[in-house]
């Protein structure tokens, strides 16, 4: 059998990437274990274009924004389902300290971040003492439904290998690629955090790290907003469930949810929500971020077949759009990469 590109990994990355190179005329077979705690199928979906404590503008935010909602509104008319919804993002200050921060930031100007005028609408359902200030241009992706869909459609078109990818199998040329049966002008991993371990190039400096996160039913809670103080509530799949979390570990034996987790998260929900709930699901991943929070995309110095797109981060829903159109159009028309996101940054260290 032959194709025109292979690529391993049906995450975010593997999907998007898919469906922009067949949508561009390009054959494609995807290789893909399914795992049901992979990172893009327990993240809230969450895009924020605002980081951090000092409530600093994300990086290439004015980039990125446009074409994630171009491209996730193509998906929804080509896939038939509802994956993009935006929301403001409320952030109830949990000190004065943060609030300052925000106060600072919109004195400043700052795009995305104003003041919210309605702090007694929320007074029944959560504690706080320090006001809400608000982040626009946030939205939820569906992730789990948008890799459903791309999954169902490459099944349709033959074009799904379900199997766990053996890096021992893939035979590299110059002019090409062979997997088993398969042959191919190029072979692009997008395998999330098991880039590590990737011949080709585990020598990227990625810096995995876990994340925990709950699924809870709280009935009387609005959907009209992200919603947060130190962890984040994100409107979820049915209309009681919500997305609570996540932890950032940079230190861990193992991917298992953990009870310290679990009790942290009850803690600080008890503490904020004055609403009953219960707690429906307790999930754990890991993620693949990188040393220098910029993504890996582009091809092997030595091995010019060979391509990544990787390292997307908690920004996946953000980041992944841009970086899969960079590299769809890369491969479609030649149009050059990004010059701070191309692995070419490390070829040094990918030429050992």
């Amino acid at each position: 059998m032959h194709t025109d590109v292979i690529i391993v990994g049906q995450g975010i990355c593997g999907s998007i990437l898919s469906w922009l190179l067949v949508k561009g005329g390009k054959r494609v077979v995807v290789i893909d274990e399914a795992r049901p705690f992979a990172p893009g199928m327990v993240a809230s979906g969450l895009i924020n274009p605002v980081t951090g404590m000092r409530v600093a503008r994300t990086w290439m935010a004015d980039e990125l924004l446009p074409v994630a909602e171009d491209i996730y509104r193509q998906m929804e008319a080509d896939l038939g389902a509802q994956l993009y919804q935006p929301f403001e993002l409320l952030d109830f200050h949990a000190s004065r300290d943060a609030k300052h921060a925000f106060d600072e930031r919109i004195a400043k100007g700052a795009a995305d971040v104003h003041n919210y005028e309605h702090d007694e609408e929320w007074k029944a359902i959560f504690s706080f003492h320090y006001g809400i200030s608000a982040i626009g241009q946030c939205a939820v992706v569906d992730m789990r439904s948008l890799q459903a869909a791309c999954r169902q459609i490459l099944q349709e078109k033959g074009a799904l290998l379900q199997e766990r990818f053996d890096h021992a199998q893939c035979i590299v040329t110059e002019s090409g690629v062979q997997y088993k049966e398969i042959t191919a002008e190029k072979i692009i991993f997008c395998e999330g955090y098991c880039g590590m371990q990737n011949p080709w190039f585990g020598r990227l400096p990625y810096a995995l790290n876990k994340g925990e996160a709950l699924i809870v039913r709280i009935p009387d809670l609005p959907r009209t907003h992200i919603l947060k103080q130190s962890m984040k509530i994100v409107p979820w799949e049915g209309n009681d469930l919500f997305w609570v979390g996540s932890s950032f570990e940079w230190t861990y034996d193992n991917v298992r949810p953990t009870e310290k987790f679990l009790l942290k998260a009850k803690q600080q929900l008890d503490l904020w929500l004055k609403l009953p709930y219960t707690i429906e699901h307790h999930w754990a991943a890991e993620r693949p971020a990188t040393v220098d929070h910029k993504p890996f995309v582009g091809f092997h110095p030595l091995h010019p077949p060979v391509g990544v797109l990787n390292g997307m981060g908690a920004k996946g829903c953000l980041q992944t759009p841009y970086f899969a159109r960079v590299m769809a159009n890369h491969i479609l028309h030649g149009e050059p990469l990004h010059r701070e996101a191309d692995v070419a940054r490390y070829t040094r260290i990918l030429s050992r």
